[in-house]
This record gives C-alpha cells, structure tokens and sequence, in this order.
C-alpha cells in the first residue's frame, strides 16, 4: 500500500525565505533609514536624505534670518541717531536765536531745512509738538494739521505717536505704498530739549536689510544647485541598492537551485532503484553531504543487486 506523501514547501521554497527574507529586511531597514522619514507617535525618525537637505535648508535660513535681523538693528540705530541728530540742531537753532517768537521760528525756513531731512533712501523727518499738532514735514498738506485724526486710520502709527508726548518712543508700523504694497517701517521719535517740539525720524526698515536679500537669493541659487546635485547622488544611490538587490536575489537563486538539483536528483535515482532500475547510474560527484548521501545510495544499489542475485541463485539451486 502506496504511503500518501504529505503535502508541504520543498527544499528550494524553504532555502529561498530562509535567505531571502532576512536580506529584503535588511536592505528594507537601510531604505527606511536613508530615505524615508517616519513618526511614531511623539517619536519622529529623520531619514538621512531628509536631514541632508534639511540641515542646508536650516543652516540657509538661521543665517538670512541672523542677517536681516542684524541689518534691521542698524537700521533702527541709524534711524534713531537721525532723530537725536535733529532734535540737538532744533535745540542749538532756537537756542542761537532766543528773541523769535515761537510763529516766527515755526515759519523760519532754515528751521524748516534742519527740521525736514531725508532719512534712509525715501525716509524723513518730521517735526510735531506734545499736543499732537504738526509743524514740519516733508508732504506741506500735513503741516498744522492734528495728528489725533490718525488714530483710527493708523492706530499702530498713533500708539508710537502717542507715547511720544510723554518722552522718546519707537517702534514699527505697517504703511501701504502708492502701489498698494503694505510694507513696515520703523519711526523714533525724540524730543527737542527745552521746548515743545518732538523729532520723528521714520523710512522702510527693509531698506536696510536689502543686503540681505540679494544674498538670500545667493544662498537660494546655491541652495538648489546643491539640492540637485543631492537628489542626483540620491537616484544613483537608489539605482545602485536596486542592483545589487537583483544581484544578490538572482545568485542566491541559482545557489539555492544548485543545492536543491542533485538531491531532486538523488531522489529520482533512488525511486528509480526502488521500482527495480538497478543500473541506473548515480552521477553526483559533489562532496559533502550530498556526495556522502550519493554514496549512501551507491551502497544500497549494490546490495540490493546481491540481494537479488542470491535469491535468484537460490530458486536455481531449488
């Protein structure tokens, strides 16, 4: 009675997982590492790709961001010595001529020369005193009119204002050009000693942080030519992990297969012996193992062929 073979993965199956898994983990876990960027809850792990370009991409913008913040701190200074400039000129001006009266000096033109300057490229000075009424500036409409009247139109630009009726004040403040674009400026004000007067002095920061700007577009050209040159290095990278993949998948194939081949092989010699094909020859000439296994199945051949050699001798000697 014929046994029933148990169904199951053969050698080669087996020999493939056994190998092949192990590797495709590996190079799984190596593609995870250098390309991809994974979180886990609070637990974030930055691929190496990720953090190539993104350390340049932090180091470019901590040092624009650095730049342009130093560029605006000169530039509040400079606006700010501006201020202080011309509050000493009023000061020394009214000082040198004690006998004007008040609307006398307010409508001396050299007054109004120092009073009035350029600050920055499109900046000015502009003079008010500590009622919030206006007496110098460079746009004549303005002159005389009450500064109040800004407050709900600029309300950043009367808070700074504001706080200079009571002493020297600063800070930034969003103005819309003819053009429509909203930029800030930065204004100090500074009062004139010994009178009434306040000095503001006022122009877009951003005319001082322009520098910063033209070398941020630098640090953008070199920005991309290395990131492309990165993401190049990074596809050949894929492209080489790809081959040797195949590679590697492909020999340990064929090795699987020279190893599972003479034991197949083996086996049919040996089911051939078993239905009475005794000179079927057993060409393995491997060693190891499976050369110790062909020889087993040598052995067996030649003594089932006594075997049955005897018996035959023994029905002829009957």
């Amino acid at each position: 009675m014929a046994v029933k073979k148990k169904s199951g993965l053969g050698l080669l199956p087996k020999l493939l997982i056994g190998t092949l898994i192990p590797i495709l983990v590996a190079f799984l876990v190596i593609w995870v590492i250098v390309f991809s960027s994974i979180r886990i809850g609070n637990f974030q792990i930055t691929s190496v790709k990720d953090i190539g370009s993104e350390s340049l991409k932090e180091l470019s913008t901590t040092s624009l961001r650095e730049s342009k913040a130093s560029l605006d701190k000169l530039g509040e200074k400079i606006i700010k010595e501006k201020a202080i400039d011309v509050a000493t000129q009023i000061e020394i001006f009214i000082k040198s001529h004690p006998k004007m009266k008040r609307e006398d000096l307010l409508k001396d033109p050299w007054l109004k020369s120092i009073a009035v300057q350029k600050v920055g490229e499109t900046g000015y000075t502009a003079v008010h005193d500590n009622n919030g009424i206006n007496h110098f500036h460079v746009n004549p409409q303005i002159v005389g009119t009450d500064l109040h009247d800004l407050s709900a139109k600029l309300p950043a630009f009367w808070k700074i204002l504001e706080a200079s009726l009571k002493g020297p004040a600063s800070g930034y403040y969003d103005w819309k050009d003819a053009d429509g674009k909203i930029r800030p400026k930065y204004m100090y004000l500074s009062p004139v000693k010994d009178t009434d007067l306040i000095v503001a002095a006022t122009t877009y920061i951003d005319e001082f942080s322009r520098p910063a700007k033209a070398f941020e577009g630098k640090i953008k050209q070199i920005e991309g030519r290395y990131l492309d040159a990165y993401e190049s290095r990074i596809k050949i990278f894929y492209i080489i992990i790809l081959f040797v993949l195949l590679i590697l998948l492909v020999r340990i194939y064929f090795y699987a297969r020279s190893v599972v081949h003479p034991i197949r092989y083996l086996s049919e010699v040996a089911n051939k012996i078993s239905m009475g094909e005794l000179d079927t020859p057993v060409q393995i000439k491997q060693k190891g193992e499976v050369g110790t296994l062909a020889e087993s199945i040598e052995r067996m051949q030649t003594s089932v062929k006594a075997a049955i050699e005897r018996l035959q001798k023994r029905r002829e000697a009957k």
